[in-house]
């Protein structure tokens, strides 16, 4: 199935009383062929089920299309775009990423959105025969003809091979899906992970491509989304506004060593030019320091190809007595750094299957401002499939450390607005691990369907990541809103 899920966080984030949601099912040559409007007045888990709509206009069989949310209000909605998941779910995967692409409200915002055009850059394609990598994206109101997108294929080696697809048409609110590595893509990827970037001059959409690796069979699915790529750009840099008390930038993650799994940190060269040195610190849940280890990357000048940084080889070798483990990678840039500072989480757990989790995320990088944040607010969802857990953080770039972190959690479910809630601190350095199936507590409340977590801190710097994990070796994985 795929699932739309998401949270009436409006209620919680900014006290707006009630919203309209809009929900489109269209063909693949962008036909509408389903709609209905929704009244949402109260704080709950949402999911909306692509298999429930196709009952509702009797469709059976192979379906290919998309679904448009779109949320109204009389309140300023302050953000453009709503905070929403998708879910690809089957009986050995659990794959999702967040709202990533949208047509445009306006003029205004297409025009803000496009200032500077980019190449789509920052994810994995893999050589496995057995897989396909694809791009896809929902056209907006406009119809395109004699389209091409351009590719940029690099292997593990820094060789970069250029490919074409040409569209003689794409209809207003077309769906497309394209695999894009034939076998000697696959070839030329080398036996390893490659990565790709995407030149488009695609109207009316945000052109942030949904992306991943299905297998053949299509029983199996790895999901995330494209980013800028910045290589060409030459003022794009974020200045530390202060570095006697901060660091440059910190780059932070949990770690998973047990039971197969591996941690893998994804560079790849989508950055100006620029000189970065990383340091690795690692901490327990209370806030202890198990290793630190100094540069163990660099970057002189441009990276011409992705790097995967095994960061499990780099664990103590004295015996860990805990599986609550995250890195701190500590980002030293002579106080300079790429504005937009992207990197891919692939958390893996090699079974019957190989497919990682290939999350996008960001770089914390230094802001005075936020130390005097007296609060925060995240959010995710608790898949509730097979094996659903989240991890929590507080690690900050402050050099002198910062503070411990006093969390209200409340859990949401579908069927009422009903929540129940649970007090935990963090210490400074600390973290949290929270697994559905250890909690009987929780899972009776969510009744068998899907929930959402909100997290309420009086500290800034807490982050927190969510998984799921069906056994087949195929993780599923992304970070909080």
């Amino acid at each position: 199935d795929t699932n739309i899920l998401f949270l009436s966080y409006w209620m919680l984030k900014k006290n707006i009383p009630q919203i309209s949601l809009l929900t489109s099912l269209r063909s693949e040559h962008g036909q509408v062929l389903y709609r209905e409007t929704k009244i949402i007045n109260q704080p709950k888990s949402n999911r909306v089920s692509l298999k429930s709509l196709l009952k509702k206009i009797n469709f059976k069989g192979n379906f290919i299309g998309s679904i448009e949310l779109e949320v109204f209000s009389t309140q300023d909605l302050v953000f453009p775009y709503p905070a929403m998941v998708l879910n690809y779910v089957s009986k050995e995967s659990s794959a999702f990423v967040h709202s990533a692409a949208r047509v445009f409200n306006d003029i205004e915002d297409e025009l803000s959105n496009k200032e500077i055009t980019v190449p789509e850059a920052g994810i994995d394609i893999l050589p496995d025969k057995h897989l396909d990598s694809f791009i896809s994206f929902v056209n907006g109101p406009y119809e395109l003809s004699n389209e091409i997108i351009k590719l940029e294929l690099f292997n593990i080696n820094g060789i970069k091979k250029i490919k074409k697809i040409k569209f003689s048409k794409i209809k207003p609110y077309q769906t497309v899906f394209v695999k894009f590595l034939n076998n000697k893509d696959k070839l030329f990827l080398d036996k390893a992970k490659g990565t790709v970037k995407i030149h488009h001059d695609l109207r009316g959409i945000f052109p942030r491509f949904t992306c991943g690796n299905m297998n053949i069979k299509k029983t199996i699915t790895s999901l995330t989304h494209t980013y800028y790529d910045q290589s060409s750009l030459k003022n794009a840099y974020w200045k530390n506004p202060s570095t006697k008390k901060l660091y440059d930038s910190v780059v932070t993650f949990p770690i998973f060593y047990k039971k197969n799994y591996k941690t893998e940190l994804a560079v790849y060269p989508i950055y100006p030019k620029t000189k970065l040195t990383f340091n690795l610190e690692m901490y327990n849940e209370s806030g202890k320091c198990l290793k630190k280890q100094d540069s163990i990357f660099s970057i002189e000048g441009k990276l011409n190809k992705p790097v995967y940084l095994d960061i499990n080889q780099f664990l103590p070798k004295n015996k860990i007595t805990t599986e609550q483990i995250f890195a701190k990678i500590i980002i030293i840039g002579g106080g300079l750094l790429p504005s937009r500072f992207k990197f891919g989480l692939n958390i893996a757990n090699k079974n019957k299957h190989d497919l990682s989790s290939n999350i996008c995320f960001s770089a914390a990088e230094s802001n005075i401002n936020t130390l005097k944040k007296p609060s925060t607010f995240k959010w995710c969802p608790l898949l509730n499939q097979k094996n659903s857990f989240f991890r929590l953080s507080n690690l900050s770039y402050s050099k002198k450390g910062f503070k411990e972190a006093n969390v209200k959690i409340n859990f949401w479910r579908t069927k009422d607005n009903k929540s129940i809630s649970k007090i935990i601190k963090i210490k400074d350095n600390g973290n949290y691990l929270f697994e559905l199936n250890k909690n009987l507590r929780v899972k009776n409340f969510l009744c068998k369907d899907v929930g959402w977590v909100t997290f309420k801190s009086d500290n800034p710097f807490l982050f927190g990541w969510y998984f799921e994990d069906k056994g087949s070796g195929v993780v599923g994985g992304d970070h909080c809103f």
